[in-house]
């Protein structure tokens, strides 16, 4: 009996960075395939479920022939690169792809292993590299110095701190600022609601399920995010840390670009319609945030604006409400992205200014674990 009957067949395509190709790029590619013969029942198991997109909390659903389907997913990414790295020597290189899907009558299916593009490399040895490794090797090979690569703070942070400049402007409530900045973020990325799945399945425009995280939990994180993107003088966390950062970083530092360059992002995107092939609105981004939060008065009793108990009515009049909610869960991910891009970098350096260069901070807030830590 064949290994692969009644099981599926397993693919990874590895990116591959070549140090002996007189190309290097683009990255070559080198197709795997899982070797049920060398695994044991529960890590062939294992794999298999790091490969699916499914949740054991789904409910199957039969489509009706003819019938057009929309499925809405975020954080699709179902296993880290760290769980599936434990599995990497079960998968066998298939030079001739030919023999890919040998077997292929007798399995169940074909899964294709679900890593972000750039998220796990190979050099010509099979050994891991990263893309900020790959990159430096290449910069520093054709212009003598390391690169600096978006989406990848690593590769500003290897520059090191940035000595400061204008130490006289700088204020103990500026130091406060970061400080909350970083407390938002980190109870951002450990909440329950970013753990959470998101998905939503139309058939014929109909709603046939929806998982989305619970009410509580959202409630939890929107004040949160409130305090990153909103413009009232109170608020407004985010720029106002980017600025005080780059007032303080000289021009020559790389990072008082990269901040630079991921406020910009931030701000565009805020005021940029909202571009998602399944909702149908013309509001930009940061309206459409605001009928969320204040046309349902989660935050005020009273809306503020009166446009947006009228924008929440021309969503909902538009989309189906799950819909609604999956285009308002996208966006806030969306800033959290852009946020997540400077973290390292204003800790590195305001971290720097305080402990190393003595600059003053503010005392701790009063009651600042009243909520617990």
């Amino acid at each position: 009996m064949s290994a692969t009957e009644g099981k599926p067949i397993i693919i990874w395509t590895i990116l591959v960075y070549d140090r002996s190709a007189t190309d290097r790029f683009p990255l070559k590619q080198k197709t795997y395939r899982f070797n049920y013969d060398r695994a044991t029942e529960s890590e062939a198991q294992e794999v298999i479920r790091l490969c699916s997109h499914e949740s054991r909390d789904e409910i199957p659903i039969t489509d009706i022939e003819g019938s057009e389907r929309w499925t809405i997913q975020l954080n699709i990414n179902t296993g880290t690169v760290k769980q599936i790295l434990k599995y990497r020597h079960l998968f066998d290189n298939i030079s001739d792809e030919s023999n890919l899907f040998a077997d292929a009558s007798n399995a169940r299916g074909i899964l294709n292993m679900n890593l972000w593009p750039d998220s796990y490399i190979e050099d010509e040895n099979q050994q891991a590299i990263s893309w900020v490794q790959m990159m430096d090797e290449e910069s520093v090979r054709k212009y003598g110095k390391v690169a600096i690569i978006l989406d990848h703070p690593e590769s500003i942070l290897c520059y090191g701190p940035a000595e400061p400049i204008r130490p006289e402007e700088w204020h103990p409530a500026d130091s406060g600022l970061v400080v909350q900045l970083l407390d938002v973020y980190d109870q951002l990325i450990k909440s329950r609601w970013i753990k959470s799945p998101f998905k939503v399945t139309l058939i014929d425009k109909v709603m046939r399920q929806a998982i989305l995280p619970i009410r509580e939990d959202c409630r939890a994180i929107i004040v949160l995010f409130r305090q990153l993107y909103s413009k009232d003088s109170t608020d407004d966390l985010f720029n106002r840390c980017c600025i005080i950062h780059n007032c303080h970083c000289p021009p020559e530092h790389c990072a008082r670009w990269w901040i630079a360059h991921y406020r910009t992002q931030f701000n565009k995107f805020l005021e940029k319609t909202v571009r998602n092939p399944f909702l149908k609105t013309t509001l930009p981004a940061r309206r459409y945030l605001d009928a969320i939060a204040y046309g349902t008065k989660l935050i005020h009793a009273s809306s503020k604006k009166d446009e947006t108990e009228a924008d929440l009515d021309n969503i909902l009049a538009a989309n189906n409400e799950k819909v609604v909610m999956i285009g308002y869960h996208d966006i806030l991910q969306t800033l959290l992205v852009y946020v997540s891009m400077t973290i390292p970098v204003l800790r590195q350096n305001v971290t720097h200014w305080i402990r190393d260069l003595n600059w003053p901070v503010s005392g701790i807030p009063k009651g600042r674990d009243l909520f617990g830590a």
